[in-house]
């Protein structure tokens, strides 16, 4: 299953819940907010992915405090 992951990088606290909770697609950039990994980032950090843990993305998006992450099947 194809998913998307997008996060509004303007709003991000730095506060880590989302990488903390899935490492395989967030990580941090040397401000601390959250980036996908592997994928673009203007304003927003935006990646598709193709695995079995869209759970794991969909658990960190809904975990995140001032949610910025929105989880999308393509």
């Amino acid at each position: 299953m194809k998913y998307k992951i997008e996060i509004n990088r303007e709003g991000c606290i730095a506060c880590s819940t989302c990488y903390g909770l899935d490492p395989n697609h967030f990580e941090s950039d040397p401000e601390g907010k959250s980036k996908v990994i592997g994928g673009t980032s203007n304003g927003k950090s935006v990646g598709t992915f193709n695995d079995a843990k869209m759970s794991e993305a969909e658990n960190a998006a809904n975990a995140c405090p001032v949610s910025v992450i929105t989880v999308t099947k393509t």
